[in-house]
């Protein structure tokens, strides 16, 4: 069986440089599959599904698929080996389309998760800021998907299809991120990150733009650490994890009072990391923790604190300013008075 590294190493030995769908293509096999991973028709075609989503790449599909089946058909010929091109869809034969009303989005999701679901299984789909769906699926074994999906579709057979149907965090009955599965998850904006997830350790690579270039890598890295993948999880975690619950969120509140504390108490340290934390907690409100209640009252009490403390040196610093002067002002009368006194001038003259 062919391998990706296989056609990896085909591809860079063409320049990729030298065109955009050939770097394109290049970039996306060396930064998503594995080297060792089968190469399959799905892998081709999940190349295609993640150009369609670009404005650049939907208006020059014709471009882009006659590009890699030629590119395709070379490698077969140079292994030697038949790779079954009549299983790919090309996107030049792609009918792309996007979803206007939103409540039409929830209901061709919903379909399209029934495909997926198996006897035992419960799902409940869930619109996140109307700008997508999600979909949080509970299977027998009581492990857990969360899926998220845009407005674009395709046709298939027939049938509406999500364009990408790969973002999907995996959890354990326990309500941890499995380790067992690779991890998908749109951070940004044409940014996506996939990863695995080992003692709360991360491993993975963030990819960017129509080009896909490897934004960062992460290897065995703390997922607290990276806020550009713990935020987004944990906003998706916002739909089914009670805040109370989670760690994340509870040692947030725990920092927050604890340094508020020793604020008041004129530490030294804490005043040091006082603004780290408040960052810390203006992030997440804004970006996981929407409008939470709570923490906006530790955050503004911690404000507080700080406010005061800074009032009460600047007083402090202000009095002592004043004795300083009072303290000099006797001196400054014992000068006045070696002051020769005025002689009496005659001003009868």
């Amino acid at each position: 069986m062919l391998k990706v590294g296989q056609l990896l190493k085909f591809v860079s030995d063409l320049n990729p440089q030298n065109t955009p769908t050939r770097l394109s293509f290049f970039n996306f096999l060396r930064g998503f599959p594995h080297a060792d991973d089968v190469l399959t028709p799905e892998l081709i075609e999940m190349f295609f599904n993640y150009c369609m989503d670009y404005p650049h790449w939907a208006s020059n599909k014709q471009q882009l698929g006659h590009e890699v089946q030629f590119l395709l058909e070379n490698f077969n010929s140079f292994y030697q080996q038949k790779f079954d091109l009549s299983k790919v869809r090309f996107p030049q034969h792609m009918q792309l389309l996007e979803i206007e009303h939103f409540s039409d989005l929830v209901d061709a999701v919903s379909s399209y998760v029934k495909t997926l679901a198996k006897e035992g299984d419960k799902f409940r789909i869930l619109p996140d800021q109307n700008k997508r769906v999600v979909a949080i699926v509970l299977r027998a074994d009581k492990s857990l998907e969360v899926r998220t999906f845009d407005r674009k579709f395709t046709i298939r057979n027939g049938k509406l299809e999500p364009l990408r149907d790969d973002l999907v965090l995996y959890y354990t009955p326990e309500l941890e991120l499995s380790s067992h599965h690779t991890h998908k998850i749109e951070v940004a904006p044409y940014i996506t990150a996939q990863f695995r997830v080992m003692n709360d350790k991360i491993s993975g690579v963030l990819i960017r733009g129509y080009v896909f270039q490897k934004l960062a890598e992460m290897k065995n890295d703390s997922l607290q650490d990276q806020t550009r993948v713990l935020f987004p999880i944990k906003r998706l975690e916002q739909f089914f994890l009670d805040r109370r619950t989670d760690p994340y969120y509870q040692d947030l509140i725990s920092q927050l009072e604890r340094t508020a504390a020793l604020v008041q108490q004129g530490d030294s340290e804490a005043l040091k990391w006082a603004n780290i934390i408040l960052g810390k907690a203006d992030t997440a409100l804004d970006n996981v923790f929407l409008g939470d209640k709570l923490l906006t009252l530790l955050a503004r009490d911690l404000r507080h604190a700080l406010g005061e403390h800074n009032r009460k040196n600047l007083s402090s610093s202000a009095l002592s300013s004043d004795i300083l002067i009072a303290q000099q002002l006797p001196e400054a009368d014992e000068e006045c008075l070696k002051i020769a006194p005025l002689k009496e001038f005659d001003l009868t003259n």
